[in-house]
């Protein structure tokens, strides 16, 4: 199966500012009922078929909702689905719809908002091209939605379920409006509502009087949800350092992605709360469409010369904020496989040499994209480069802002190699580097056919079953050089509660809320 997928997904340049309703114009941080978070980069856009952006993930789930999500051990939940059901055969996926779900704009839900939406999923997003793009959605009952596939996909609620790319239900004239674009106004059902978004300072969002929760116990993205405070800013703070200190201070009440140096030290602070909780990986990333690295043999050369030890310990300082796991999923996970690892964290000058004499390396410039504003990705990126020129491979960094790395890294001209992480997935096939039109081009017949084997698995067993394959077709084909596991570190001053972080779903701020008394 030739795996398509359309080129929206990478849409990245479009407006960065957008409203619903009235702002606080240059609101000040902890005025009135607001709570106020310190957020490490800025979000491409907002629109979450759009883009696998943490940050979108993490600021859109505050006003877009699913019909189905994971709880904290990746079951799968009803949020807007009353009930949901997979048939016997894998084919055919049927949604029972809450009555009582109301947007932002005081519309009611719809089969058929659910329909548009789950159709505009399929046509933008990455995990909806790719296992979805035959599937057909339909509405038998007002209350009732089913998703037919043409072949059996045991994983199918899962995926659909999958925090990535959000499938999140929107109403159908917004969705019209907008084509294969991304939507102009964010319309969502969430407990807060998209006010304003301030280019470069932040987003505003406020809260849904009319907000309705699903129905059990808050347990990660699922349960039930309520909205504490009258407005929530993301403040866009790129200085890891600023944000600690803005956090001591008081000046911010949360802090994202806190300096791993001062991780103890935040630890013994009385008037914090410190989450620690793993957060997929970093990677570097060849571009395979051109230049030096659509050799696979200097792909493996970059491996060989790599200690991913050093590049580790360069981002995340202490051992117990990182791994050097090389598999594609967590030791944790049934999909954990030690196929085609031999290799990996093993540097070699002698293996380097033979690679680059195979490739026909003649001192090429390999351009490393990276910015300062995910620090981690920078200290790989440093590390990296220099065990790359201690071989003989002529690299150099290129560093700039994140928003100018998202669009030099759709440039197959501008970069060899670009440095991104990746948020844990419950499965390795969301991973978005192995789709053929994401930045650095992944074109593997291998890849091709462990990925068909697993999708049409006659049981999940028998899925889960074929991860050698899949494993060993990366590894034959390298597209990216996994550093290891990482976590991050979520700050909140004391005096608040209800923050949640797990690894599917990253930052959870919906439900915070003062402490009584």
């Amino acid at each position: 199966m030739r795996r398509v997928l359309l080129c929206a997904i990478l849409a990245l340049s479009l407006p960065l500012s957008a409203c619903m309703g009235g702002g606080l114009g240059d609101a000040q941080r902890g005025d009135g009922n607001n709570f106020t978070i310190a957020w490490n980069a800025q979000p491409p856009t907002l629109d979450p078929l759009m883009t696998t952006s943490t940050a979108t993930r993490d600021i859109a789930r505050n006003f877009f909702e699913p019909l189905i999500t994971l709880d904290s051990e990746n079951k799968v939940k009803p949020v807007l689905a009353k009930s949901v059901s997979l048939s016997d055969d894998g084919t055919l996926v049927r949604f029972k719809l809450r009555s009582d779900v109301k947007f932002h704009d005081g519309s009611m839900m719809e089969a058929s908002d659910v329909v548009a939406s789950l159709n505009a999923w399929i046509e933008k997003a990455s995990v909806g091209q790719l296992f979805f793009s035959k599937a057909e959605v339909s509405s038998p009952a007002k209350d009732e939605v089913e998703v037919r596939l043409p072949d059996p996909l045991f994983i199918a609620l899962t995926l659909l379920a999958d925090q990535g790319q959000l499938p999140g239900i929107q109403p159908k004239e917004i969705l019209g409006e907008a084509g294969s674009d991304p939507v102009k106004e964010f319309i969502g059902t969430g407990p807060y509502m998209m006010k304003k978004w301030n280019t470069d300072q932040y987003v505003q969002l406020a809260r849904f009087d009319d907000y309705i929760s699903p129905e059990g116990k808050a347990d990660g993205t699922a349960g039930q949800k309520r909205a504490a405070f009258d407005n929530i800013f993301f403040y866009f703070v790129n200085d890891p350092s600023t944000r600690m200190s803005g956090l001591q201070t008081g000046e911010y009440d949360a802090a994202n992605a806190l300096p791993p140096d001062n991780i103890d030290m935040l630890e013994g602070d009385d008037n914090i709360s410190v989450t620690t909780g793993d957060n997929g990986f970093n990677a570097a990333i060849f571009n395979k469409k051109t230049g030096v690295m659509s050799d696979p043999n200097m792909r493996r050369a970059v491996l060989a010369a790599t200690n991913i030890d050093d590049v580790q310990k360069a981002a995340f300082s202490q051992d117990k904020l990182f791994d050097t796991n090389g598999a594609l999923m967590p030791k944790s996970s049934e999909w954990y496989s030690n196929e085609g690892l031999s290799e990996y964290n093993n540097p070699n000058p002698e293996r380097v040499a033979e690679l680059l004499k195979k490739a026909d390396y003649n001192g090429e410039p390999v351009r490393i994209l990276t910015s300062r504003e995910y620090e981690e990705h920078y200290n790989n990126a440093v590390v990296m480069n220099q065990e790359l020129n201690e071989v003989g491979i002529k690299s150099r960094l290129i560093v700039t802002d994140w928003a100018t790395v998202l669009q030099n890294r759709t440039d197959e001209s501008s970069y060899e190699i670009f440095i991104t992480g990746f948020s844990p997935t419950s499965t390795p096939l969301t991973q978005v580097f192995f789709d053929p039109v994401w930045p650095g081009w992944t074109d593997s017949p291998e890849i091709e056919d462990a990925f068909d084997k697993v999708i049409h698995a006659p049981s999940s067993d028998r899925a889960v079953s074929a991860k050698d394959n899949l494993q060993k077709a990366f590894y034959d084909y390298l597209p990216v050089l996994k550093f290891g596991g990482r976590t991050t570190t979520t700050g909140i001053r004391s005096g608040f509660s209800g923050h949640v972080f797990t690894a599917a779903s990253g930052d959870i701020f919906y439900n915070v809320h003062p402490d009584e008394g």
